[in-house]
């Protein structure tokens, strides 16, 4: 409890942040036993979407603080993992004009046998110094890889480790003063991974066990690199197996140094999907559980807290009610009064919201009111299956156009929909909520948070990550500017629903028509979670037009639309290019295609910042 990460769970969602309180905190997703298995494994995912925090803890180091250090238990584990954060830095080293491109690969190569060896033989003397019985390689073996890998002279592992770490820093030593003609000489790509595995396999202590290489990050590999890399998991082998960490889209190359082989799933990987094996329900039990733990043991938390309670969720009826329906029903019943007194009993009767449809349903049909009760009353099932079909987006509707809050976003459930299948997210939510009611005079901690600060903490975590993504990549100024022009589409199509289709909260592309420019923007939109997309004619995963693609919901209560993944629109590659280049033009086209008139929509008030933005052409 004295750990500092502790004092604020939700304030700290990276796991480099964490540190070892990550252990403590960590809870194990529905597909965890499928990374246990023998097989390489890819794991696929957002930015926030737990895969370090779950490649750390399947390895050995991970296991160990999840065992509570018991030292008794590590014969029995039936594989041991080395975790391996591809670095930037690093691997950017390895590109110029100095080498060709077989060189850089064999040079690579090298570099990745001196990296896993070393793991390997760090690993072993862990092993030696916690284990009961600790394992140690025999001296040939020793010799046999140091001389692989062109090294000093080891006859014991812990030699054996010195010397692959001065190797290390020489060959990167090397590189910074990189002399073509004198290359140092290299060992052969992935042999003395294979022999050393080998040799650890066949200790008595590591009989029947699995060594698995797990490599983070795999997205910030060069495109040669990766193709290095994909051999080694296609050839690996019995001895050792791979498990990747890679962003959605970041795994570019999918061949191996033989040009007409490819990696293919599920002949040659498991792909895990994080966001998709963590949908709906299972990701509302695994979000629950992770922030439960968090809060249980955190300083200044109730110990009997549960989070969904202090979130309490808004049913359309009282959102309505805080939205000023009221207001809305007695105007409408005032022109009932005038208009159509007839049916004047009836609309005092009727709940605000199902008023408040019977003049949204006249204005969108471009009939009189006492035509819509007359409609209402002669089929009164389908009006009840359309009341429950518009309540929702007719929410959007009830405070267009004026400041202040325009539509809520509370609730437990809501929060994990926001999310998007990002853990990351969530918690950045729930804290910004708890944040804020820790500031309000009017709360008390652990009661429930009001809807108003919830809204405001939606918004605001929703602001936070926006403004977050110029920096994220070369394509963050570009990201921002597609994101705004997007988010206001939505925006007014949500306020604007009148005769047209409800909840346009997706966007498609045609399938006949070249991307061009689009297409490295689209990408590292996916990348970067400003879009996600959902399959709607997958051919592969590669390919970008095979998907639907909507704003992610985290920015939903920013922007103020739904955050449902529902109806979508058509746009051209063109179209997103002119979001960014003419944010104006590109919104007013997007709009007058989509039926909405040259009227001023008044901007939200979170928006306002941004004015600038949205006036210049």
């Amino acid at each position: 409890m004295e750990d500092d990460a502790l004092a604020d769970p939700f304030g700290i969602y990276r796991a480099e942040w964490l540190k070892d309180a990550l252990f403590k905190l960590f809870t194990k997703p529905t597909y965890y036993p499928e990374l246990e298995t023998p097989r390489p494994c890819i794991l696929v995912g957002g930015r926030g979407t737990g895969k370090t925090t779950v490649l750390r803890c399947l390895s050995y180091e991970g296991r160990f603080e999840l065992e509570k250090h018991d030292t008794a238990t590590i014969s029995q584990w039936p594989y041991y993992g080395f975790y391996y954060r591809v670095n930037t830095n690093r691997v950017t080293a390895f590109r110029g004009d100095e080498l060709t491109d077989r060189q850089w690969e064999r040079v690579f190569a090298h570099y990745l046998n001196l990296v896993f060896c070393g793991q390997v033989v760090e690993f072993l003397n862990w092993h030696a110094k916690h284990a009961p019985v600790g394992a140690a390689l025999p001296t040939s073996v020793c010799q046999d890889v140091a001389d692989s890998l062109y090294l000093d002279l080891a006859d014991d592992q812990a030699q054996l480790l010195k010397n692959i770490h001065r190797g290390r820093r020489r060959f990167e030593a090397f590189l910074n003063n990189l002399d073509p003609t004198a290359l140092p000489p290299l060992s052969l790509q992935g042999q003395a991974i294979d022999d050393l595995c080998q040799a650890v396999l066949e200790l008595p202590q590591f009989l029947g066990k699995n060594l698995f290489f797990i490599v983070d990050e795999f997205e910030n590999l060069l495109d040669y690199q990766q193709v290095v890399l994909n051999t080694l998991i296609k050839h690996c082998g019995p001895h050792y197996t791979f498990k990747i960490g890679v962003r959605d889209l970041g795994w570019r190359k999918r061949s191996t140094l033989n040009e007409n082989e490819q990696l293919i799933s599920p002949a040659d990987y498991e792909r895990i999907d994080i966001e998709r094996r963590l949908e709906g329900e299972q990701f509302v039990t695994f979000a629950a559980e992770v922030c439960n733990l968090r809060a249980h043991v955190a300083k200044d938390f109730p110990t009997s807290l549960d989070i969904s309670r202090i979130l309490p969720t808004l049913t359309p009826e009282e959102e309505a009610d805080l939205l000023g329906v009221q207001e809305h029903a007695a105007r409408i019943i005032k022109h009932v009064e005038i208009d159509c007194p007839v049916w004047l009993e009836e609309a005092k009767s009727m709940q605000p919201l199902d008023l408040a449809l019977v003049d949204f349903w006249a204005r969108s049909q471009k009939v009189s009111i006492a035509a819509v009760f007359n409609e209402r009353e002669l089929q009164p099932k389908a009006w009840e299956e359309r009341l429950g079909n518009y309540k929702f987006p007719l929410l959007f509707t009830l405070r267009r156009r004026r400041p202040g809050i325009r539509k809520y976003y509370a609730g437990w459930r809501t929060f994990t929909l926001m999310a998007g299948g990002n853990i990351r997210y969530l918690l950045e939510l729930v804290g910004q909520a708890l944040l804020l009611q820790k500031r309000d005079e009017k709360s008390v901690a652990g009661d429930p948070i009001r809807p108003e600060l919830q809204t405001q903490a939606a918004t605001l975590v929703g602001r936070k990550n926006l403004t977050e993504l110029e920096g994220l990549s070369v394509h963050g100024a570009q990201l921002t500017k597609l994101l705004l022009g997007l988010g206001r589409v939505f925006e007014v199509l949500a306020s604007e629903p009148e005769g047209h289709t409800p909840e346009v909260t997706q966007f498609t592309l045609p399938e006949d028509a070249p991307l061009g420019e689009a297409e490295k923007l689209l990408s590292a939109a996916v990348m970067h979670l400003a879009l996600v997309r959902s399959v709607a004619n997958k051919r592969t995963d590669l390919d970008l037009k095979g998907y639907d693609y909507s704003v992610h919901p985290i920015y939903s209560a920013f922007f103020v639309f739904s955050y449902r993944r529902k109806r979508k629109l058509r746009l051209t590659p063109n179209q997103l290019m002119t979001l960014v280049r003419e944010p104006k033009t590109g919104i007013r086209q997007i709009l007058r295609q989509n039926n909405r008139g040259e009227e001023d929509y008044p901007l939200p008030d979170q928006l306002r910042l941004f004015e600038g933005f949205y006036v210049a052409d």
